[in-house]
């Protein structure tokens, strides 16, 4: 993204911070603790259209979700939320942050599967293509291996 691409989403991104701020309150510290993977995932990806990123804020944003919704629910209900014991409990940040190892689990592992099954997508169409020549050399005999001209 260009500086001025960067400028030019700058007031989007400030008006949402404020609105998250104005309706989760003290959600928020919580909300930026929670997506920091994502974050570091924004300024490590150099790649054009920031794919890690992508993955692993999806991943990150769908378990931050659980405890981030009676965050949502109480504040539509004008109610208080106390994020202290939220903030504290291990297991919440325990499952937080594994969603992003998930998403940096992705990234990583999915380019081996699509090797591995790009590979034997390859050897099965080589294998058919042989046994097509077999069969062809069984009909036909040895000489339609040799080029034309011999």
């Amino acid at each position: 993204m260009s500086k001025t691409t960067a400028r030019a989403w700058m007031p989007l991104f400030l008006s949402i911070f404020g609105i998250l701020v104005v309706t989760l309150q003290l959600g928020v510290v919580f909300l930026l603790l929670a997506l920091l993977p994502a974050m570091m995932a924004w300024f490590t990806d150099r790649d054009k259209g920031k794919p890690t990123f992508k993955v692993v804020a999806a991943c990150n944003l769908a378990a931050t979700l659980p405890s981030l919704a009676p965050i949502l629910q109480a504040t539509l209900h004008m109610r208080h939320y106390d994020v202290g014991p939220l903030m504290g409990d291990p297991a919440n940040w325990l499952y937080v942050y594994s969603g992003a190892a998930a998403g940096w689990g992705l990234v990583y592992l999915c380019r081996f599967i699509a090797l591995f099954v790009v590979t034997l997508m390859y050897e099965y169409h080589a294998a058919s293509l042989e046994n097509a020549q077999k069969r062809l050399v069984d009909e036909w005999g040895q000489q339609i291996l040799r080029p034309p001209g011999e």
